[in-house]
């Protein structure tokens, strides 16, 4: 009688480390569309952490959510330049990344960058390039500047869609228009404004939705949108006839990063998280998936072969490429100014 007390206890507390081990949780909020279903998968068969995932669609989103509160998240993956903002406003949870072993797997260029000096806050997730993506069906002209964007040819206006976050347009419009980034001279974000106020009417949506402004240009909603060189690959792969342009002005650079919020529930979840998306093969995976670059070392066995030479992926030499900045206090306000006269 007694042994079958012991085998029922023991089965009941086996039961309920099972239980423990299923409950066990990691919420993460990051741009629309970032993860596929498969490495959220792999990452709960390997580890029992059920994944939950927000999006947001631009760093200042993303920036409210977290002084809201947080809303329990565990992981973020804020733009590079929105790094150091998060910092000051004590919005991260320092967890010393570059201590660990993954963080030898990381490109050295990107290794304890000025964005996070020390590693001690963040760790890349993804990189690539923005610039400009249109349907070469529709539009025949010059593709070498940023000229079509911000004065769009009759056949293009009424067909474009711009992204609704105000450091990445004002920084698109400052490199068109060779100002500096995060200028603090109201002389030269006037100029700014008056370019993207002629440029309005012609615009037939603001959206920073990866999904679906791809589904637009698929579908020829919008011939021409400002874009991610991983995710106008993926559009590209729907519409033979989309192009991804390098203007003589310059691509904007950018690095998507991951990060613990402060207050995390699940610090130590987190931190498998980002250790194992850390990995060669998992890396892969996510930019087999986005498309963008990566910013491991080791990848490139696990790679599609689509990947390999893809004109969005392999910026041509000579072309300028331009790392967004943090901004100071002075060029927020003004661009913030900027762009409620803009949506006005």
């Amino acid at each position: 009688m007694s042994k079958l007390i012991v085998a029922v206890g023991a089965s009941l507390s086996l039961g309920l480390a099972a239980g423990v081990q299923a409950a066990e949780q990691l919420n993460v909020v990051s741009w629309s569309g970032y993860f596929t279903p498969q490495i959220l998968e792999k990452f709960e068969k390997e580890t029992g952490i059920k994944v939950t995932v927000d999006s947001y669609d631009s760093n200042e989103t993303l920036l409210a959510k977290l002084k809201q509160g947080g809303a329990g998240y565990d992981v973020a993956i804020p733009s590079h330049q929105f790094v150091p903002i998060l910092i000051q406003e004590n919005l991260l949870e320092r967890f010393d990344p570059a201590q660990q072993p993954y963080y030898a797997n990381i490109v050295d260029n990107l290794k304890t960058p000025t964005w996070d000096p020390q590693g001690a806050y963040s760790v890349p997730f993804i990189w690539g390039t923005t610039s400009v993506v249109l349907d070469t069906a529709i539009y025949k002209g010059p593709t070498d500047s940023y000229d079509v964007l911000f004065h769009p040819p009759a056949e293009l206006q009424g067909k474009i869609n711009m992204f609704d976050s105000v450091s990445e347009v004002v920084d698109a419009a400052s490199v068109y228009l060779d100002i500096p980034l995060c200028s603090e001279d109201p002389k030269q974000m006037q100029q700014v404004l008056t370019l993207l106020k002629a440029q309005k009417p012609f615009v037939k949506t603001y959206s920073s939705k990866a999904g679906s402004i791809r589904e637009n240009l698929a579908s020829g909603e919008v011939d021409m949108s400002m874009f991610w060189g991983g995710s106008s690959m993926r559009a590209r792969e729907m519409k033979p006839t989309l192009k991804y342009l390098y203007p003589k002005e310059g691509v904007l650079a950018w690095v998507d990063n991951m990060v613990i919020p402060k207050g995390s529930r699940n610090p130590e979840n987190a931190k498998k998280f980002i250790a194992f998306l850390s990995q060669p093969e998992n890396s892969a995976m996510t930019q087999n998936f986005l498309k963008h670059q990566s910013p491991i070392k080791g990848v490139e066995p696990f790679l599609d072969a689509s990947l390999k030479d893809a004109p969005e992926l392999h910026i041509p030499e000579g072309t300028r490429v331009v790392f967004s900045k943090t901004c100071g206090e002075g060029s927020i306000r003004l661009a913030d100014r900027l762009w409620t006269n803009l949506m006005r």
